[in-house]
């Protein structure tokens, strides 16, 4: 604990904090120190801490501050002067932000008005005092050493929490953005350049240096997180495609035990000159210049041949996917012979936090800038879990998609929905789009009210319907997602496959209902909402009939299919059929419950909403961050009119789909209890 007292700095040799730095620094936390980063720790002890820097505990609270953040931002054994600057600033930043939080009615800028730069010598001493007041006079926050009553007094506080501080929604353009660095294996946050080029005609436009990163990260993601799933770090035996260890079993004699050399992930530079050898690779699934199939990554690319090709069932494999393949590399014809085919295996939500360092990408709990990286307290998601759980009477209503509100029968039905809501109102009410059954477009025709007119309208007539709900206006807060019939993304794609994220429905359309709802928010398409310790992922896309339509057909597949036809007509011709075939196999799954998985398992397992290049669904470059699911959610709403209504749990994520909102003459909804996170499928005829 410092004193309040002037603090008179003094030039410190680097020699002579070496003795001290050493016991804290390397003995302590196991760091090394080069002789630049032994200079900045000198000069900034020296100049504020001050002649007292040998006296009392001063030194040693901020060195181990120091050497806390440096570990939690994990920049390595080695401290050198620039990694000092940066951390000093973040220890700077996070003090900043507890000061002002503590004391709202002072300005954090008179708390730490101190640079590192040597203009500063002439600064006055009292703000060298505020300075050491502030920085190093509170007690040292590690969340991996604090005692369990620190712990407990932090869980009791869970009842002074407002509930409403962590609920937000985050559109796509507020979203912050995070690069990745494989070589570091570190998130760096990135400024956003539209804010900072709004002058500029071309501030607007992604660069092209986004488009290069867009497919780079998301390879470097998904290679770092299959190099941390344990079946590759068992060098044993280990063979990672199923399908390949099946084949094997059953070419193998029943009871002897097969053996499996491990397998190493590839790059495929390293294939040439290594002839009919096998290899495991990981890489973007494309077709290349001659319209033939191939596989991509960093390094290269080569074509493959999936003739004789065994992919793991209850996947989609789609150009633009992240897949690992099994085969045999053959210099002639430069091809790579495929054996076996997967996914990259998926992660759970909290071991990819972890390994991320706990980064707050949402910017829930504090905003990241260059010079400090917001980080999710842990302490905190425990009390907010806790809080989440208290609150039972939380509910979201989730309505199905293509809410055409030109239709009659539609606007019927939901006045039937919002008079049995409005006696109990929910928290959220979630709408999806399209909110027009017609794409709306400029058009040269000479009618007298033209479609954005008509969209306007609609948005009127809903306003109108409302408005005889008060408990809904009041109380609920209303979210509207855009979908591929408005505006403004109809205006160029006519209703087909726009680029993703879409922005939000323009407010030129919606001030009849911004006055009639108290809380309504027009989001983009994906967006994300923040709900206390859950991050809840909201998406409109028909994402099964485009995996459908652009699947991979293996030649394994269609030969399988043809012996299922020609059994099934072998036993048709005769008289008698087995009892085995008269009874349904207990492990087999509907169509729809098999499809739905199949759609879940690859998106997660992919982490991104929208896995296809650009040719398929385009993608604007600087904003593919708001599409990765890295880490995965903790609840998706996938609203996906070509498939079936669903709600699943895979890897601890539970995605729903509702589903289309009109079917067969009934409405669906469903309700969403996020403390107990269940749903209860919801129909109303009309």
């Amino acid at each position: 604990m410092f004193s309040s007292g002037s603090v008179l700095p003094v030039k410190i040799q680097p020699p002579l904090l070496r003795p001290l730095a050493y016991r804290v620094l390397s003995r302590k936390y196991g760091l090394s120190i080069k002789s630049n980063g032994l200079s900045a720790l000198a000069e900034f002890v020296g100049t504020n801490i001050g002649t007292n820097w040998r006296q009392g505990s001063a030194t040693i609270r901020f060195l181990e501050q120091f050497a806390t953040v440096w570990k939690q931002q994990e920049r390595g054994l080695f401290i050198d002067q620039d990694g000092v600057k940066e951390v000093i600033q973040e220890m700077k930043e996070r003090e900043k932000a507890e000061w002002s939080h503590e004391h709202p009615t002072q300005h954090g800028d008179d708390i730490l008005r101190h640079s590192d730069d040597d203009s500063d010598d002439d600064m006055p001493m009292a703000a060298d005092s505020s300075l050491q007041n502030a920085l190093l006079s509170s007690p040292i926050r590690d969340p991996i050493n604090e005692n369990e009553h620190n712990v407990s007094s932090r869980l009791e506080k869970s009842k002074n929490l407002d509930w409403r501080d962590y609920f937000k929604v985050i559109n796509a353009s507020q979203q912050q953005r995070f690069s990745y660095n494989p070589r570091k294996m570190q998130f760096i946050f990135v400024a956003n350049k539209k804010e900072n080029l709004l002058g500029s005609s071309t501030g607007f436009l992604p660069d092209i240096a986004d488009k290069v990163q867009m497919f780079l990260t998301r390879y470097y993601l998904t290679n770092d997180r299959v190099m941390r799933n344990e079946n590759f770090q068992n060098s044993d035996m280990f063979n990672p495609l199923s399908s390949m260890v099946s084949l094997q079993n059953e070419l193998s004699n029943a009871g002897q035990k097969q053996q499996f050399n491990s397998m190493n992930i590839t790059p495929i530079k390293n294939l040439l000159g290594r002839d009919a050898q096998n290899f495991l690779i990981l890489g973007l699934l494309n077709k290349n210049f001659k319209g033939n199939w191939s596989i991509e990554d960093p390094s290269g690319s080569v074509e493959i041949d999936i003739l004789q090709t065994i992919p793991t069932q209850g996947h989609y494999y789609a150009p633009g996917c992240m897949v690992l393949v099994e085969g045999i590399y053959y210099s002639v014809g430069n091809k790579f012979h495929v054996t076996s085919m997967t996914l990259p295996p998926g992660e759970r939500r909290e071991i990819t936090l972890e390994t991320m360092g706990n980064l707050d990408l949402l910017g829930i709990h504090g905003l990241s800038n260059n010079n400090f990286i917001a980080r999710l307290d842990k302490d905190l998601k425990i009390r907010l879990h806790l809080l989440e759980k208290e609150l039972t009477d939380h509910k979201f209503i989730i309505l199905g998609a293509d809410l055409f509100l030109d239709d009659l029968r539609i606007m019927t039905a939901l006045s039937k929905i919002l008079q049995n809501l409005n006696d109990d109102p929910p928290t959220l009410l979630i709408w999806q789009g399209s909110f027009t059954s017609i794409p709306v477009f400029a058009s040269m025709s000479s009618r007298n009210v033209s479609s954005s007119t008509q969209y306007k309208n609609n948005f009127d007539a809903l306003a109108t319907l409302l408005s005889q709900y008060d408990n809904l206006t009041e109380s609920t807060t209303m979210i509207f997602i855009p979908g591929p019939n408005d505006l403004w993304g109809s205006m160029i794609s006519l209703g087909a496959n726009g680029i993703l994220p879409q922005d939000a429905i323009p407010s030129v359309f919606t001030k009849k209902m911004n006055k009639v709802c108290k809380n309504i928010i027009w989001s983009s398409n994906p967006t994300r909402i923040a709900y206390l310790s859950q991050e809840i992922v909201l998406f409109r896309d028909d994402l099964t009939e485009r995996f459908k339509r652009h699947h991979l057909e293996f030649a394994f597949n269609e030969n399988e299919e043809s012996y299922t036809e020609s059994a099934n007509t072998t036993t048709k011709d005769t008289d008698t059929v087995p009892i085995d075939e008269l009874v349904k196999n207990p492990d087999q799954l509907p169509q729809k419950v098999q499809e739905s998985r199949k759609l879940v398992k690859t998106i997660l397992d992919q982490g991104h909403l929208s896995p296809f290049v650009d040719s398929i669904r385009p993608i604007s470059w600087d904003l593919d961050h708001t599409l990765t699911l890295c880490p995965i959610p903790s609840t998706m709403i996938l609203c996906d009119t070509s498939s079936a209504q669903f709600d699943l749990t895979y890897n601890g994520c539970k995605v729903i789909n509702p589903g289309s909102f009109i079917h067969n003459r009934r409405a669906r909804y469903m309700e969403y209890i996020p403390s107990t996170k269940k749903t209860i499928q919801e129909e109303i005829y009309f």
